[in-house]
């Protein structure tokens, strides 16, 4: 990919109008990168569909907030969305909810750019930490810890009858 195509890259706030490109990413994304981590009928079984009417139903919420990235003539190519607290972590006043790129735009500072939005729509909320929940075995670690995150926890979740550990990353301070 060349320079000249990230710099075409433009970053804007989501509408309800963008879920469906939202879950085509977030589809391809966790097809690509978690094949041999998750059982493939967990992957087989994710719908672009059912990920847009998710995604639909988190901007009936005024504490939602969603950015993406997009390419002039390919569309949406990553997403980050924000929000309340979906459980209680410590003290965290928000939550990253997910940040997803397609394969090929990833470790191009897009990912950055799209959690800076995000830290910026809670700071101008009031929010001043958040937290993110990752399995262990993501192979996104590195990029949570570059954006200043530290692992504060540990969880257990359950895909397709198998059990995962899952990392709780929290930021102490948005400022």
């Amino acid at each position: 990919m060349s320079n000249l195509q990230i710099a075409n890259i433009s970053f804007r706030e989501a509408t309800i109008s963008d879920c469906f490109a939202v879950a085509r990413v977030h589809v391809q994304s966790w097809k690509e990168s978690f094949a041999g981590i998750v059982p493939q009928t967990f992957l087989d079984k994710m719908s672009v569909e059912k990920r847009a009417q998710a995604f639909e139903a988190g901007f009936s919420t005024d504490s939602y907030k969603m950015y993406v990235a997009e390419v002039h003539g390919r569309g949406v190519v990553g997403f980050a969305d924000f929000g309340e607290s979906r459980e209680p972590v410590g003290a965290y006043e928000g939550e990253l909810y997910a940040i997803y790129l397609v394969p090929e735009f990833q470790r191009k500072g897009i990912g950055e750019r799209l959690f800076n939005l995000g830290v910026d729509f809670f700071i101008s909320d009031g929010k001043c930490s958040m937290y993110l929940l990752t399995l262990k075995a993501s192979p996104y670690s590195s990029f949570y810890e570059k954006m200043g995150g530290q692992v504060v926890g540990e969880k257990q979740v359950e895909i397709e009858g198998v059990m995962y550990d899952e990392l709780v990353y929290g930021w102490n301070s948005l400022r």
